[in-house]
Order: C-alpha cells, then sequence, then structure tokens
C-alpha cells in the first residue's frame, strides 16, 4: 500500500466511529444521495459496487432498489468504517451485501459491475486518476458510474464561505480543487453533471467508452 492511501486510511480509522456518530443518519437520506444513486439506473438482479463506501451510508437507498437481490459490493481503505457498515448490513439482514477491505486502485475482482458508485471520495484517494480508471474498467459494457463531488461553490451569496469550506476540508485530506470533471470526461461519456447544496457539491453520472475495455471478463 502506498504511504499516501496508508495516511488515509489512518484517518478514516481513527474517526470511522466519528463519523457514524455526526453523519450516519443525518446524511444517508439527503436528496443529492438519493439523487446520484438514482443515475445508476439499478434494480433486482443489478451488480453495484459502492467504493469508499466507508461506514455504508448509500446501502438503505442503494438497496430500495436492488431489493435484497442482485450483488452490492463495498469497498474501503478503512477496516474501522467497515467494522461499522458490517453492522449495518446486519441490522437490515441484507444477504446480497459483501465488503471487502481494499482501495479501489488495488481492487481485481473476477467480473464487472453494471453500477458503479463513488460519493465524497475522489477528492481524498491519492491516486485519483488511477482510480477513476480502474472504476471506469470494472463497468460492464453498458454499466453506469454515478459520484459525488466536492468543489467551491459558484452561488451567490455562499461563494463567500469558499475559504471556510476549503480550510475545514483540508483537515480532513480533501483536495476539491482537482479537475476530476475533466478527466472523466475523457475516459467516459457523462451523461448528467449539476451542482447541489448551495453550490458546494456536484452529482455526476457518465457510461465507460468500450474501446477502454480490457479485463476483467464480463459477468
Amino acid at each position: 500500500m502506498k504511504r499516501e492511501d496508508r495516511q488515509v486510511e489512518s484517518l478514516y480509522d481513527r474517526h470511522a466511529k466519528h463519523i457514524h456518530v455526526l453523519f450516519g443518519g443525518v446524511t444517508e437520506n439527503l436528496p443529492y444521495r438519493r439523487k446520484a444513486i438514482a443515475r445508476l439506473n439499478v434494480g433486482p438482479n443489478s451488480s453495484v459496487l459502492d467504493v469508499a463506501c466507508g461506514i455504508g451510508s448509500n446501502f438503505k437507498i442503494i438497496e430500495k432498489y436492488l431489493r435484497n437481490s442482485g450483488t452490492l459490493v463495498g469497498i474501503d481503505i478503512s477496516s474501522e468504517s467497515l467494522k461499522i457498515a458490517k453492522k449495518l448490513v446486519a441490522k437490515h439482514n441484507w444477504t446480497n451485501v459483501q465488503l471487502v477491505n481494499t482501495s479501489i486502485t488495488e481492487y481485481r475482482p473476477k467480473k464487472r459491475f453494471d453500477a458503479i458508485l463513488c460519493t465524497f471520495a475522489l477528492e481524498i484517494i491519492a491516486d485519483y486518476e488511477a482510480a477513476i480508471d480502474n472504476m471506469f474498467e470494472l463497468l460492464t459494457p453498458n454499466g453506469r458510474f454515478a459520484m459525488l463531488g466536492m468543489k467551491s461553490s459558484s452561488v451567490v451569496p455562499y461563494k463567500g464561505l469558499n475559504a471556510l469550506v476549503q480550510w475545514v476540508w483540508r483537515r480532513a485530506g480533501i483536495d476539491s480543487d482537482r479537475d476530476l470533471v475533466r478527466y472523466i470526461e475523457s475516459r467516459s461519456k457523462v451523461h448528467s453533471h449539476e451542482e447541489c447544496f448551495l453550490g458546494f457539491y456536484y452529482v455526476l453520472s457518465a457510461s465507460r467508452q468500450n474501446s477502454h475495455s480490457t479485463d476483467p471478463q464480463g459477468s
């Protein structure tokens, strides 16, 4: 594991319980999270990969589409976060969920996924370009990708808070200055891109460009 990944792992291992207490139940049903997951176009029997799933904040909404069928794989570099996610899975008796303690840059499953979700993570993952590349390689030919990202606001009057928000994010290891959208546009077909949460977040959905397909074998 790279040094930068170990730093992220250590940070979120230390704060997993705090994240669960402060944000676990508060953010899991917010409109922008529901909107990103709706963009995946999944239903029963779909296979979904939740990248950097953390404590499982996306699981409830995803399961409303899967109905405890298909497959939901949650991967995260923080083992402490996954311990909390495992309790959530057990509480709801979801039998179709698999949790994997790894980074998306190192994840090599045997099958591709119908949909891949990544929320509030590409600004944190050290090698974000490799992460994006691997996510699109792991999609089926007609698979969909959706993400929630963080950025400076362009909305008046909230853009006046940009300096403060950026300071808070940097303390959490978040780099919102990355041009993620442009890189994703170079690797995929973008279907939608819209601001939310006062302009500080955005929802993006895309599908893979089949010319980049190499492996693994299709599901």
